[in-house]
């Protein structure tokens, strides 16, 4: 596993996390704010070719 592939994982794992946490907060910015930035690794990880199960959810359509 290469770092670029480590680090996209870190910052999924972070993002989620974040995400969690705006949630249970009911925080609505930051969900959005969260939730583009998992789009974005998303959009990261497929044009890398990289597959990272976390982000299914995030994949566009």
């Amino acid at each position: 596993m290469t770092e670029f592939v480590d680090q996209i994982r870190v910052r999924v794992l972070d993002a989620l996390d974040d995400l969690a946490h705006a949630r249970a907060a009911g925080d609505d910015y930051r969900i959005q704010i969260h939730t583009g930035e998992l789009e974005s690794f998303a959009r990261l990880a497929a044009a890398n070719d990289l597959r990272v199960p976390e982000l299914e959810p995030f994949r566009a359509a």
